[in-house]
């Protein structure tokens, strides 16, 4: 009768254990960032029936604008060089999982936070006036990093397809935090009096171009100076921020 009992005392975490056959560890490669030209990998561990906790690392390489004709459609400006636009970024994301079924595998809800730093190049068009008459086409480049925190919740479903390896599906997530960074831009005027027609119109052209931006969520205030024929453009950017996970296809190795 005692090792009945006993025997029943154990079977849940018998049968916990054969759920984890493979490992408490999963090390999961993004196949959906990759196929971005992105790099993802994010690694699990198992510390309870239901419960595991995980850290990802995202890392997209400079590169033209994503979505550069979405953007260009929605946000339109003729200031900006939406070619030349470049960006990248690294993400770090901790999260929770809690599993439906438990052993790692089946449904499960995410809570998770998120820190990204994105730096960015944006080339602005602007005007310059030649003896108050003529006007030049000029760029000055918009460089500087833009940081996130950010906090949200995921749901998503995980399956063992051999011993070792697993298929971690996200299905839908968002987030949503605050941003902050700078943007500096650099310039040589037409001409070297800052009080001149031509100095005050090419201050006044690339201060439109910073304001034609006018992203999302996020507010850029910004102040162009000039001493001599060197000009320069700051630009501070705070506010709001979002995000959407889903779709994302992970494949990875237990031990």
């Amino acid at each position: 009768m005692k090792k009945i009992i006993a025997g029943l005392l154990f079977l849940p975490l018998l049968s916990n254990a054969q759920s984890l056959i493979g490992g408490n560890n999963i090390i999961k490669a993004n196949l959906s960032a990759y196929a971005l030209g992105n790099f993802g990998i994010t690694y699990e561990r198992h510390i309870a029936p239901h419960l595991t906790v995980s850290i990802g690392i995202n890392k997209m390489p400079s590169r033209n604008l994503p979505f550069k004709n979405i953007i260009q459609n929605n946000f339109t400006s003729s200031y900006l060089d939406y070619g030349n636009t470049t960006v990248s970024n690294l993400s770090i994301t901790p999260e929770l999982r809690f599993y439906i079924l438990g052993g790692m595998r089946g449904f499960y809800l995410a809570p998770y936070l998120r820190y990204t730093a994105m730096d960015v190049n944006i080339p602005l068009k602007y005007s310059s006036s030649s003896s108050g008459v003529s006007y030049l086409d000029k760029k000055t480049t918009l460089a500087g990093s833009i940081t996130s925190t950010s906090g949200g919740l995921m749901i998503g479903t995980q399956h063992q397809l051999f011993k070792k390896v697993v298929i971690d599906i996200w299905i839908i997530g968002a987030h949503y935090g605050s941003a902050s960074g700078d943007l500096n831009g650099a310039y040589t005027s037409s001409n070297s009096n800052p009080n001149s027609t031509e100095s005050q119109t090419e201050r006044k052209s690339i201060e439109e171009g910073i304001n034609s931006l006018n992203p999302p969520l996020v507010t850029l205030t910004g102040k162009v100076t000039q001493v001599g024929n060197k000009g320069n453009a700051d630009i501070k950017v705070s506010g709001p921020w979002a995000g959407i996970r889903a779709l994302g296809i992970n494949v990875g190795i237990r031990f």
